[in-house]
């Protein structure tokens, strides 16, 4: 099994099974404890804390073109963005998110939802959107799926237009950690089970801050700011938090805002 199907059946299981607890892991709301108000209410302070960041850099956002959430689960952030921009636009890997995120947001007419299974984003054309937003999304995926991922967002972003998207960055352990990996106790820290959720793992992956960007650069952006996030939190309650430095111990978590250059970059056009 690939991969991306395997990512495919682990949130389709969530989906399933506690969708808003999978998205805002807080322990308190597990087994349905999320109420739909405060969950979305979450994504509303999300967005606005985002945008006031994206202003504080001094970059305009064009509110005038569409805006893509990738990795939109049941449209917690969609339907926030949607306050914002003409046309917002969630694409998920899971088939029951998107069923969910379309009944939980049956009146924002504004707000389009998509099953993407490919490894790219191909279902949308070059130069479309003028911001794209990905918060807690990136880490769950293999790294060699989420440079392409990135490089796609850069593709169908407009030139001149704004990405802001979170990516796990490092895990930092102490000395007995680093020796029981040197050992061989612990393996594969780089696809470490956060929590297991009956239904498959959630394993968590990072790109450091070269990797990243490297990718933006090859595909034609430039990286205007970098910050630290709560994000990594194991007990994320969706209320995102910037911070002055990473952890000592623990996923590492960073938020990106990078500008499309006005000349574009890598990629080929897609219809």
């Amino acid at each position: 099994m690939s991969s991306l199907r395997q990512l495919q059946k682990t949130w389709e299981g969530l989906a399933q099974a506690d969708p808003f607890w999978a998205i805002c892991c807080d322990p308190e709301r597990r087994q349905g404890r999320w109420s739909r108000e405060e969950f979305f209410a979450t994504g509303k302070h999300e967005i606005e804390s985002v945008l006031q960041c994206v202003d504080s850099l001094g970059l305009a956002v064009d509110r005038h073109a569409p805006a893509l959430d990738f990795g939109s689960g049941v449209g917690r952030l969609t339907q926030a963005l949607a306050a914002y921009f003409p046309e917002c636009h969630g694409v998920d890997i899971s088939p029951t998110m998107v069923h969910l995120a379309e009944e939980f947001n049956p009146d924002i007419a504004r707000c389009k939802f998509l099953v993407n299974e490919q490894r790219d984003l191909r279902c949308f054309k070059r130069d479309h959107f003028g911001f794209v937003y990905s918060s807690i999304v990136l880490q769950h995926i293999p790294p060699r799926h989420s440079r392409l991922y990135l490089e796609e967002m850069v593709r169908v972003t407009k030139p001149g237009g704004i990405l802001v998207f979170q990516v796990l960055d490092d895990l930092r352990m102490g000395f007995v950690s680093r020796l029981r990996q040197k050992i061989g106790i612990r393996r594969n820290l780089r696809r470490m089970v956060s929590r297991n959720n009956g239904h498959g793992s959630i394993d968590l992956y990072w790109l450091a801050e070269a990797q990243v960007r490297r990718v933006l650069h090859a595909a034609g952006a430039r990286v205007i700011d970098v910050r630290y996030t709560n994000s990594a939190d194991s007990a994320f309650d969706g209320n995102l938090q910037y911070l002055q430095h990473g952890p000592a111990n623990g996923w590492v978590s960073k938020q990106y805002c990078a500008v499309k250059d006005q000349v574009g970059g890598k990629g080929t056009e897609r219809s």
